[in-house]
C-alpha cells in the first residue's frame, strides 16, 4: 500500500513537471500573441479550441457526459475561475508587466493554497510547512528583484491583475478537487472549457479579426500552444496531479514557472538571467523539497 502511494506521488510530481513546463512556455506565447490580438479574442479562441478537443475526444471514446444536478454550480464556478478569470487576468498581466515578471509573481499560488487549506480545510499547521512557505516567498521576492515600494508606484495594475490570476487558479484547484472524483477528468474539463467558451466567444463579435493575422506563423503556432497544450494537455495533467499529490504541493510546484520562463527566454531570445533570478530559483527549489517532506510527514501521521 505504501509503495503504491509513493509510486502514485512520484507520477503526480512528474505530471506537474510537464504542466509547469507547458505553463512556462505559455507565458511567452501570451506575450507574443498579445501584440497582434486583443485579450478577449485570444481567450475566446483558446477556449474554443479547448472545448472542441475535449468534446471530440469524449464523443469518440463514448464517455458518460451526465452531470449530477447538485454539481452544476461547482462546475460552472470552477469553469469561470479556471478558464475565463484565470486566463483573462493572466493575459492582461503579461501584456502589462511582461511574461517573466508575471510568471514570477505566480509563485505566490502556493501561499494562497496553504492559507485556504488552513482556514477552510483545517490543515495542520507545522513549523516545517510554514517555514517552507516563507522561504518560498523569499525566493520569489529575490527572483523578482523588485522593491516593495515599486509594487505600489509602478505597474500596480499589472501586479494586481497577476495577483487576481493567481487567486483564480488556486480557487479553481480547490473547486475542481471537490468534484473531480465523481467524473471522468476529460468530461469535467469539457464542461469547464464550455463555460469559458460561452463567457468569452460572444465578445468576438465586437472585434474585426483579419485572417492574415491568424495566418502569421508566430500567431498560429502560439495559439496552438495556448489552446492545445496549455488549455488541454496541461489541464488534464493538473487534475491528475492534484488527486495524486494534493492542491498545496501541486501549486507549490508552480514556483518552478519562473525558472522555466527564464530558461525559455534564454534559449529563444538570448535573455541572460540575473543573479537575483538564479539565487531566487535555487531558494524556490529548496522550499519545494521542504514542503514535500512536510506533506510526507503529515501523510505518515494520518
Amino acid at each position: 500500500m505504501l509503495m503504491d502511494k509513493t509510486k502514485g506521488k512520484t507520477i503526480g510530481l512528474l505530471a506537474m513537471v510537464v504542466v509547469v513546463t507547458i505553463y512556462g512556455v505559455s507565458y511567452i506565447s501570451r506575450a507574443v500573441i498579445s501584440e497582434y490580438l486583443p485579450t478577449v479574442v485570444i481567450l475566446g479562441i483558446q477556449m474554443a479550441i479547448m472545448t472542441i478537443l475535449f468534446t471530440g475526444y469524449n464523443l469518440l471514446t463514448k464517455k458518460k457526459m451526465k452531470v449530477k444536478t447538485k454539481d452544476w454550480g461547482l462546475i460552472i464556478l470552477s469553469g469561470l475561475f479556471g478558464t475565463t478569470f484565470f486566463h483573462g487576468f493572466t493575459i492582461l498581466s503579461v501584456t502589462s508587466i511582461g511574461a517573466t515578471v508575471s510568471s514570477l509573481l505566480f509563485g505566490f499560488a502556493a501561499v494562497f493554497a496553504l492559507i485556504m487549506e488552513i482556514v477552510f480545510f483545517h490543515r495542520k499547521k507545522t513549523r516545517l510547512g510554514i517555514l517552507g512557505i516563507l522561504i518560498s516567498l523569499v525566493g520569489v521576492y529575490i527572483l523578482m528583484g523588485v522593491k516593495i515600494g515599486d509594487l505600489m508606484s509602478t505597474n500596480f495594475k499589472g501586479y494586481a491583475l497577476c495577483l487576481l490570476s493567481t487567486v483564480s487558479w488556486v480557487v479553481y484547484c480547490f473547486l475542481t478537487d471537490r468534484i473531480s472524483s465523481g467524473y471522468e477528468k476529460t468530461v469535467l474539463l469539457n464542461y469547464q472549457a464550455l463555460v469559458g467558451a460561452v463567457t468569452t466567444l460572444p465578445f468576438l463579435f465586437f472585434y474585426q479579426i483579419e485572417p492574415s493575422v491568424l495566418a502569421k506563423p508566430s500567431v498560429f503556432m502560439n495559439l496552438i500552444v495556448l489552446g492545445v497544450f496549455n488549455s488541454t494537455f496541461a489541464y488534464f495533467l493538473n487534475i491528475f496531479a492534484i488527486k495524486k499529490i494534493g492542491v498545496l504541493l501541486s501549486n507549490l510546484m508552480l514556483d518552478f514557472l519562473p525558472v522555466v520562463t527564464i530558461l525559455i527566454s534564454l534559449v529563444l531570445y538570448k535573455t541572460i538571467p540575473t543573479a537575483n533570478q538564479i539565487i531566487g530559483g535555487i531558494i524556490i527549489l529548496a522550499s519545494v523539497f521542504m514542503l514535500d517532506k512536510d506533506q510526507r510527514n503529515l501523510d505518515a501521521q494520518s
